[in-house]
């Protein structure tokens, strides 16, 4: 993990509008180890019987997490956005999981970022709502501010750049994704040294 620059913005909810204080550039060989430390934390308490995914930053952790136990994987689609963009001011629930996926299971909730819990609480009452016995929450990494979920791996108010979505192919040609850009013009990192910075840690 790699950190850059040192700013201060008003706070507010939502991964890309929180208030940052720096940027924290994320390789794979990192999410892979933060997904182990988390089975770690998981298995001393709680034996999951599926892991939920949200779609989409949490089915990437999900999907590795389910591996690492061994256990069943599922999706759920909570999200503001369409087509990419913000379009809700809170998430909502587009996507149901089937009542036989989770009823009368262990389910752990996992998402990658967690700013202000609203996505987690969405897919955590889906859960209870299909009739799960018991439900967990797991995400990769945690904005101070926030609902804390049951596990995490790392607390930071970084603005946290993701190896699976840093840059985008767009027109033919790779470019840094516009959410991180934005953000980090506003905070007066340079862009050029931020997609240098992501080549270096996701190639």
């Amino acid at each position: 993990m790699r950190r850059r620059g040192e700013a201060v913005l008003g706070k507010s909810r939502g991964s890309y509008e929180h208030g940052h204080s720096g940027v924290l550039n994320i390789s794979w060989s990192d999410v892979a180890r933060l997904c182990r430390d988390l089975v770690e934390k998981i298995e001393e308490s709680f034996h999951p019987d599926v892991v939920v995914g949200i779609t989409k930053g949490g089915v990437i952790p999900g999907a590795i997490i389910a591996s690492m136990l061994r256990r069943d994987f599922y999706p759920v689609h909570v999200t503001r956005r369409e087509q990419d963009e913000v379009t809700r001011p809170k998430p909502a629930l587009l996507a149901k999981i089937p009542t036989d996926v989770v009823k009368d299971r262990l389910v752990v909730v996992v998402d990658d970022i967690v700013a202000s819990g609203d996505t987690l609480r969405v897919a955590v009452d889906e859960c209870w709502a299909q009739g799960a016995a018991e439900v967990k929450t797991a995400a990769l990494f945690l904005h101070s501010t926030s609902h804390r979920p049951d596990w995490f791996g790392l607390e930071t108010d970084d603005l946290v750049i993701q190896p699976w979505d840093a840059l985008v192919y767009s027109q033919g040609r790779w470019s840094l994704n516009e959410d991180y850009r934005t953000k980090l013009e506003e905070m007066g990192v340079s862009t050029d040294d931020a997609v240098t910075a992501v080549l270096l840690e996701t190639t």
